[in-house]
């Protein structure tokens, strides 16, 4: 006769195995759409206009839907309802909101982004400027949703000449009193995708004003985001930064907070046709990324936007009230001062007859 304990046993594992047998809610991927792409822009009744870009392998491209509504939920739910396939957000890789509503409040998009429970806080944010309709819809080959990405990616289209940033990143910086953001402006492209058209200066979760692509690669150094490129200099001179860096020597006086910065290049010598010296090229190499600096600084004062986050620097030098007042008050007394050191890493490959040993005869 089988012991009762036995019997039990038997069925808490078949119980158990039961539960076992696999995702039974799972969806097959054939039963699938994945938007890549979410494009957003508040209409003139104030109601969200969403656009999904979904890859299609049959059309040998995208697949766009759309809904507008009170709410981007809602907007959302709307499109599920008319797609003949479940929609998974999880993959959604960019997000392009138009200009003008990115000058009008771009929080509550941030917010939902995030709060959402299928959608990746790792997506991208963009500024569209221009005609939403005609960046949105653009396409260049037969895989757009690949080239969207790869516009953006550090491994391939991105260069550190425009800027770069997460949804994570945004909703920390728009809850934050201490440091603001800068997001990339996108353009209709000709031969390309897209177009960068320099840099939105965000205060707080509103656009306030914008950066060139120049004053951007000061930006990226402060955001330690500085990947190395090209800059051309005077007399048809070039130099590739191999390696930037930034060292800062933070101060709190009695007429508020000083601040010295000094940016590290390490740079190699890519043409010279005038033949300069290593010194001159040096001097106008220093002078001209102090003076994109100085205008970038000014700028920023402008617009009340600490986008650089300097005030990240200050926050243990600060109280509760002062930590409120930076972007209002402290910010805008401070005193910046910006200076750049510049060594050239090696002049071997310059080919310039002066730099040519002759061979002895």
């Amino acid at each position: 006769m089988i012991h009762r304990s036995f019997l039990s046993v038997i069925l808490l594992l078949c119980t158990l195995s039961a539960l076992l047998t696999g995702c039974w809610d799972t969806k097959d991927i054939n039963k699938r759409l994945m938007p890549v792409v979410m494009g957003i822009c508040k209409e003139k009744n104030q109601d969200y206009r969403i656009v999904l870009q979904i890859p299609s392998p049959e059309k040998q491209g995208s697949q766009y839907m759309e809904s507008s509504s009170a709410t981007i939920t809602n907007a959302i739910d709307n499109i599920r309802t008319k797609a003949e396939k479940s929609i998974d957000l999880l993959h959604i890789r960019l997000f392009l909101v138009c200009e003008k509503t990115a000058k009008e409040d771009m929080g509550d998009i941030i917010d939902y982004a995030i709060q959402a429970n299928d959608i990746s806080i790792k997506g991208l944010l963009a500024i569209v400027r221009g005609d939403f309709d005609e960046v949105i819809h653009h396409q260049i080959k037969a895989n757009p949703e690949l080239s969207s990405y790869d516009f953006f990616s550090e491994q391939s289209g991105w260069t550190p000449e425009s800027t770069i940033i997460r949804l994570w990143e945004a909703y920390r910086n728009i809850k934050s009193y201490t440091q603001d953001m800068s997001i990339p402006i996108l353009t209709k492209g000709t031969d390309t995708l897209y177009r960068f058209d320099g840099s939105a200066i965000i205060r707080v979760d509103k656009m306030v004003g914008q950066i060139s692509t120049e004053e951007v690669l000061i930006y990226n150094i402060f955001q330690e985001k500085y990947t190395g490129g090209t800059i051309e200099i005077a007399d048809q001179s070039s130099v590739k930064i191999k390696r930037a860096s930034i060292k800062h020597a933070i101060a709190w006086t009695s007429s508020g907070p000083q601040l010295k910065s000094r940016i590290l290049l390490k740079v190699e010598i890519i043409e010279n046709k005038n033949e300069q010296t290593e010194e001159k090229i040096t001097t106008k190499l220093k002078e001209a990324i102090e003076k994109r600096a100085d205008k970038l600084l000014t700028q920023l004062k402008s617009d009340r936007s600490d986008a650089l986050g300097i005030g990240q620097l200050f926050r243990r030098k600060m109280n509760e009230e002062q930590l409120k007042q930076w972007k209002q008050q402290w910010y805008l007394d401070l005193d910046h001062e910006i200076t750049v050191e510049v060594t050239i890493l090696n002049s071997i490959y310059l080919k310039s007859p002066n730099k040519i040993k002759k061979p002895a005869n």
